[in-house]
């Protein structure tokens, strides 16, 4: 057997044949000559073809007989024939040079497969590490972790969620410290709503996940994170609406105003309005770890009357009126007047239609300088009056005018002071006998006889500001308000100026206490309001102040600032109103006269929504430090007008004061300085 071996064996190393194996063209084995086969036994040549198989990638014998070449062993071990039926099992050349020849395809996809299933086999281990290291280490936080400057690096669930409560006791109730333009305030956190949930602050960085950060960060730590706040929006946002209530700059408005006949230009300026949405958001992200101050957002308020508006008054109106004299021509008759004279008549009113100021005269005080200047020229018709005497209002009849009209000689003269050609600066009237456009008539009519709501407030002793109560209600006092008229506290208090009798004295601007000419006529505007409230008149607009005084009754006062707050009610009696105002030794009193024809009921109701004072900051060259004082608070107030028996107006007003803050002048603490202290 052993010889029958080596002689396969050698016939397969020295037969030069091709792939076929050892067959001839005809398919029958052929030996070397003189060389004796031998004939091996069926076990025999089973074993001589297992080691063939195994020692070359072709094979190199078949039985005897055998009429088809070999199949290729890939495709033996694939199940197919190698190749197809028509096609070698092999690269010919490649064997009888003795190479290996193509690397069976079988070997290749066996070492794949097994590639794959050890992959897969190291990623399920990895991955049931991943999971099982999540599960171990949920129950703690992850090394190198802060919230808020609070370690809690590696602790349990429990003891992170005491540890983290007691870090950040101090941080949840201290003010915020707030900027915004030229102030500086602070929001307390509790009244605003804002405080932090420790327990979902932990949870989100503790137990069972499989977020890569949190379970990385057991290795490699999490660092700083952000804590989980719970916020009271509507808290929140009523917070940030009073904080706006006293930090919010009006826009100053341009004026134009006439001083010993010379133009005097108040220039305007944007005002800053707190953007109310985007500083409750800044503060629901920010209000624990945010940088000190939290700069709030803000909007531009620009002024209805800006330079421009100014700049064409100026050149169009003001600067041709004051070029030179006008001359009122009367019939033979002309009176010239100088440009002061004309300034001294004249007042530059916005008109809202287009937004630019129009000069307007007063036809009367124009009439009075012309009747001086030429005493024939006659008298001016003169419109009945309604005055107060001791025993209430009487009528002052109506008197015809044998001259001017006042309305005539205020338009020709206005057209003429605006135009630039010296000879067309002449106003041409005729003296004609006139009516007066308010007759005795007229004045019956109006049925002013009782009264039909008053109102009084008491004044602290301040001679200064007791002055401008004086001058304020001097200016109010006579007015007659037509049916359906609207009075304006300050178109009557206009121009509120030293010139028109008022003084420099105390108010309170944005919020803070400063100084004003006319401080102190918010009295006025809140007796006038109160007056009219008890009568069932029309509240058409007014603002309550910012901070409660309580010498004025709750949620039912009204402040003014010229020229953007103005207290305005409307006469809807169907008769006449007529003011009566005065300063006593203690009290400033509105009374309003006319026909009483309204039932009103005015119900006040509990003080709520309670906030506390807070330290502020302000930086203005102008401030004044306040100690602080009361609580703010909210509060309604409802007022039912009826006529007989119909109700007419069922209206609720709702306020939020302000708490007396106390004021620092200057800006906020720094973080070092706050360490210092």
């Amino acid at each position: 057997m052993a010889d029958t071996k080596d002689i396969c064996l050698r016939r397969e190393h020295e037969t030069p044949d091709t792939a076929a194996g050892m067959h001839g063209p005809d398919g029958s084995e052929e030996a070397p000559q003189g060389a004796t086969p031998a004939e091996p036994s069926d076990a025999e040549a089973t074993q001589v073809i297992d080691e063939q198989v195994a020692e070359t990638p072709s094979v190199s014998a078949e039985p005897a007989g055998a009429a088809e070449p070999v199949a290729d062993l890939d495709d033996v071990v694939a199940g197919e024939p190698a190749g197809g039926p028509d096609e070698p099992a092999g690269d010919e050349s490649a064997v009888a040079a003795g190479g290996k020849g193509r690397k069976p395809k079988g070997k290749r996809k066996g070492r794949a497969k097994k590639a794959l299933i050890w992959t897969a086999a190291v990623i399920v281990v990895l991955a049931g590490a991943y999971v099982a290291a999540a599960w171990f280490l949920g129950d703690r936080v992850p090394g190198d972790t802060r919230v808020a400057g609070v370690d809690i690096s590696g602790l349990a669930v429990d003891e992170a969620v005491r540890t983290l409560d007691e870090g950040l006791a101090e941080a949840r109730t201290v003010p915020v410290p707030v900027h915004f333009g030229d102030v500086s305030g602070e929001l307390d956190p509790t009244t605003a709503g804002l405080d932090v949930d420790t327990e979902a602050t932990i949870a989100r960085i503790t137990g069972f996940t499989l977020d890569p950060r949190v379970v990385l960060g057991h290795i490699f730590g999490l660092g700083d994170q952000p804590a989980v706040s719970t916020i009271d929006e509507a808290a929140l946002d009523g917070a940030v609406e009073a904080l706006a209530g006293s930090l919010d700059v009006p826009p100053t408005e341009g004026v134009i105003e006439f001083v010993d006949g010379a133009p005097v230009v108040t220039e305007p300026a944007d005002g800053t309005s707190l953007d109310v949405e985007g500083a409750s958001e800044l503060l629901a992200d920010e209000w624990l770890t945010g940088q000190r101050p939290l700069e709030l957002p803000s909007d531009a308020v620009p002024p209805m009357v800006d330079s421009d508006v100014i700049a064409a008054a100026m050149s169009e109106q003001v600067e041709p009126m004051l070029s030179g004299p006008v001359t009122v021509a009367l019939n033979d008759t002309t009176a010239e007047l100088a440009p002061a004279e004309i300034a001294s008549a004249a007042t530059m009113a916005l008109d809202d239609a287009s937004g630019s100021l129009v000069l307007t005269l007063d036809g009367s005080a124009l009439a009075e300088l012309v009747t001086a200047k030429v005493p024939s020229i006659g008298e001016a018709p003169q419109d009945a009056q309604i005055v107060l005497g001791d025993n209430g209002p009487t009528i002052v009849p109506a008197v015809t005018g044998t001259g001017l009209d006042p309305a005539a000689l205020a338009e020709g003269v206005r057209a003429a002071s605006v135009n630039t050609d010296p000879a067309a600066r002449t106003a041409t009237l005729e003296l004609t006998q006139t009516e007066a456009e308010f007759s005795t008539a007229d004045a019956e009519a109006l049925g002013v006889t009782e009264v039909i709501g008053t109102f009084a407030t008491p004044y602290p002793h301040d001679p200064t500001r007791t002055a401008n109560l004086v001058a304020g209600t001097a200016h109010i006092n006579g007015i007659l308000v037509l049916p359906g008229e609207r009075f304006s506290l300050l178109d009557a208090l206009r121009p509120i100026t030293a010139a028109n009798g008022y003084t420099v004295s105390g108010v309170v601007v944005n919020g803070f206490e400063g100084e004003a000419v006319g401080g102190g006529l918010s009295q006025v505007s809140t007796t006038s309001f109160n007056a009219g409230f008890e009568a069932g008149l029309t509240d058409v607009t007014h603002q309550p102040h910012s901070r409660w005084f309580s010498r004025y009754p709750e949620g039912r006062e009204a402040t003014v600032y010229d020229p953007s707050i103005d207290m305005v009610w409307e006469n809807n009696t169907g008769y006449g109103v007529l003011i009566q105002a005065y300063v006593t030794d203690s009290e400033v009193v509105v009374t309003l006269w006319g026909t009483d024809v309204f039932d009103v009921n005015i119900v006040t109701g509990g003080r709520y929504a309670f906030t506390s004072p807070q330290t502020v900051y302000n930086t203005s060259a102008n401030c004044i430090p306040e100690p602080g004082g009361s609580n703010g608070f909210s509060v309604d107030v409802t007022r039912t007008v009826s006529r007989d028996g119909e109700v007419v107006t069922d209206d609720t007003y709702s306020h939020r004061y302000s708490a007396w803050n106390r004021v620092v002048c200057g800006p906020a603490p720094s973080g070092d300085d706050a360490d210092d202290g």
